[in-house]
């Protein structure tokens, strides 16, 4: 009788665990590069990556002033163990998209994106790794870090009509004005600037107001 609970046990955990190319404790006990690297073969390729706090926000600037930046805020990030086993991590976030540095509307809260992909903007990010948590027999445990992975919203927040990736490599954008512009592909995918800060939003439905807290900013 033994074990045959136990065998339902590990099936329980082996069905629970995500499908990946190596188990979760694999990922949890590994290194930052391993996890990164398997994340970008299995969920999607990247453009970059960011550790962030919890309450703390990464964020992806516009290319220009008119263009809006995105606050993604680290919510929480969780890993729930059960006989010393991690099976599921959760990470939460909550995404804005701010004009000016200081008006936000809401743009989405995603209740996990471990190992998986949501959007922003048409860019896209996924958490694969998270960092200072107490292993645990059972029950939860709050991680207090959190990488997250991204690919930068690109023409949707550039006011383009159209991309037309010629034949050279080139790309070209046609604006809502018919006039257009000549980019490398490497500039095109690259456009924007991505920092951390410590933020605090005030908000009355989906209209917030960003304030950053003075001296926090990395």
């Amino acid at each position: 009788m033994r074990k045959k609970a136990l065998a339902v046990v590990l099936v329980f955990l082996i069905v629970a665990a995500p499908a990946v190319g190596a188990s979760l404790k694999d990922l949890l006990k590994g290194s930052i590069s391993a996890a990164l690297d398997l994340f970008k073969r299995e969920v999607m390729p990247i453009d970059g990556y960011e550790s962030v706090e919890i309450g703390e926000s990464f964020v992806i600037e516009g290319a220009h002033w008119y263009n809006p930046d995105y606050y993604v805020r680290l919510d929480n990030a969780t890993v729930e163990f059960s006989w010393w086993i991690p099976r599921h991590v959760d990470v939460k976030v909550t995404v804005y998209k701010v004009y000016f540095g200081i008006i936000a509307l809401h743009y989405a809260t995603y209740d996990d994106i471990w190992w998986t992909k949501e959007k922003v903007g048409d860019g896209w990010i996924g958490a694969f790794f998270v960092w200072n948590f107490d292993w645990k027999r059972s029950g939860t445990s709050v991680a207090k870090k959190a990488y997250i992975a991204y690919n930068l919203p690109s023409a949707q927040d550039l006011n383009v009509k159209n991309v037309t990736i010629l034949e050279n490599g080139t790309v070209e954008l046609l604006f809502e004005d018919n006039s257009t512009k000549l980019l490398s592909f490497e500039d095109f995918e690259g456009f924007g600037n991505v920092t951390v800060v410590n933020a605090t939003y005030k908000c009355f439905r989906s209209l917030c107001i960003v304030r950053k807290k003075g001296g926090d900013e990395k």
